[in-house]
């Protein structure tokens, strides 16, 4: 009776870091292909959401995880967490990618409040012809949807420097409806001297003023500081960015645009220099080549995960262990090819990320169990 009594003890003991573990802020970085779709939940169970990914007929095929849209992943993902409400959903901005999830998710799962940066800003043109691939998911179309969906929940509209609180998690709005914050975060405000390259001052598209006008969150959890901008376009994060940083040290940073080339200003990934970075492209959307090459080349950088692996230059990629969606035969991706949304069908596997106060950050790739842990300063 005394050896069963100690081994019990011992069993106890050994389990105390189970629970402790408990303590952490969990991210999901959810395959949405290629849109917009991130998950937090904070220790104490609340629950935040970035964006709703793509609507029902684009962007997922139903593939063999019983997936067939958007909305489905998230409400897994979320289940997968004993998130049973999500109290918190920000839309970035109008884009099809990013809010078209959001007519199927609040039939599925109650939402308490929703943040956006306020009215649509990008608008049909007198004559424009929509492409077939697109009919029905611009933000012209989108945006009254939106607001019929949003009718009877708690609604902000999000304002440069306002601060939300999330239990133990702080959002801090560094940029929405085209207005980045005035005045540096505490700890940042350095001069940059990438604002003075020719490529930081260069001038690229904003792939659509809803890109502008992206509801960027910069997240804390203890000592850990997580940057999410949506699609924030090139010429707002210089803003943020130049003649001296207002963002600061960050240590996870969500790529922006889902590492599409229209963004990630080199001013603004110096300002942040990350210790670990999250692409969440998919096969065939974001994941471009110097978007990738200049934030692994970031000084202090620890790690580089991603959600998928790109079907026209896996040679970009990085360690296979860290992508969560390897790429289908070549024949199966050629098949398709040419459509805009439909791709061959994959498992919808998540990187999942578990963060203490302290500053550790373990990355996990659904896919195959691998994980990492870095300790951050």
């Amino acid at each position: 009776m005394r050896k069963f009594l100690a081994a019990v003890l011992l069993t106890s003991a050994l389990t105390v870091p189970a629970i402790a573990a408990e303590d952490t802020l969990k991210v999901v970085s959810i395959d949405v292909e290629g849109g917009g779709g991130t998950l937090f939940v904070t220790p104490e169970g609340k629950s935040l959401l970035i964006d709703t990914g793509w609507p029902s007929g684009a962007g997922l095929l139903p593939s063999p995880d019983g997936a067939k849209n958007s909305a489905d992943r998230i409400v897994a993902a979320a289940k997968k967490l004993g998130v049973s409400k999500l109290d918190y959903v920000i839309i970035t901005h109008y884009h099809m990618d990013h809010v078209g999830g959001v007519m199927d998710l609040a039939k599925r799962i109650p939402v308490d409040t929703f943040i956006d940066h306020g009215p649509n800003a990008e608008h049909l043109k007198p004559g424009e012809v929509i492409p077939p691939d697109l009919a029905g998911g611009m933000p012209d179309q989108l945006y009254p949807k939106y607001l019929e969906t949003i009718k009877g929940h708690k609604h902000i509209v999000a304002k440069p420097g306002q601060v939300i609180q999330i239990g133990s998690m702080t959002d801090t709005i560094v940029s929405s409806d085209g207005v980045v914050m005035s005045k540096p975060l505490a700890g940042a405000g350095q001069p940059i001297a990438a604002c003075d390259t020719a490529e930081s001052k260069s001038t690229k598209a904003d792939g659509g003023e809803e890109n502008t006008r992206s509801v960027a969150s910069l997240l804390s959890f203890g000592k850990v500081k997580i940057a999410m901008f949506g699609d924030l376009s090139w010429k707002k994060e210089r803003e943020l960015s130049c003649p001296v940083g207002k963002l600061g040290h960050v240590n996870l940073l969500i790529v922006t645009q889902h590492g599409s080339n229209i963004s990630s200003n080199p001013a603004s990934i110096a300002d942040m220099h990350p210790d670990v970075a999250l692409m969440g492209s998919s096969g065939k959307k974001g994941g471009d080549e110097d978007p990738i090459k200049l934030i692994k080349a970031s000084p202090g950088l620890m790690g580089f995960w991603q959600t998928h692996e790109s079907f026209a230059h896996p040679e970009w990629d990085g360690d296979k262990n860290a992508i969560a969606n390897l790429n289908p035969p070549a024949g199966a991706v050629a098949e398709h090819a040419k459509q805009m949304f439909t791709v061959p069908p994959d498992q919808g596997h998540a990187i999942h990320a578990e963060i203490t106060k302290d500053g550790k950050i373990t990355m996990t790739n659904d896919r195959n169990g691998y994980s990492k842990t870095y300790t951050v300063k």
